[in-house]
């Protein structure tokens, strides 16, 4: 009879391993998404400086 408790109280280990490994994926895969967003931001920065850049030069006449 003690083979049933000791399953019982293996199984809610492993239960409890099951439910600690989706948290950790589930903080992995937020810590993804966060660094997705920065890298986009930071791409959307440097695309609109560069293309601000590149419209201000054009305006500067060239000395020949």
């Amino acid at each position: 009879m003690e083979s049933g408790t000791d399953k019982k109280e293996e199984n809610w280990t492993t239960d409890n391993e099951l439910d600690q490994k989706i948290e950790e994926l589930k903080e992995e895969r937020e810590i993804e998404k966060e660094d997705k967003f920065e890298k986009l931001i930071i791409q959307m920065i440097v695309s609109s400086t560069l293309k601000e850049y590149y419209e201000k030069s054009n305006k500067i006449p060239k000395v020949q």
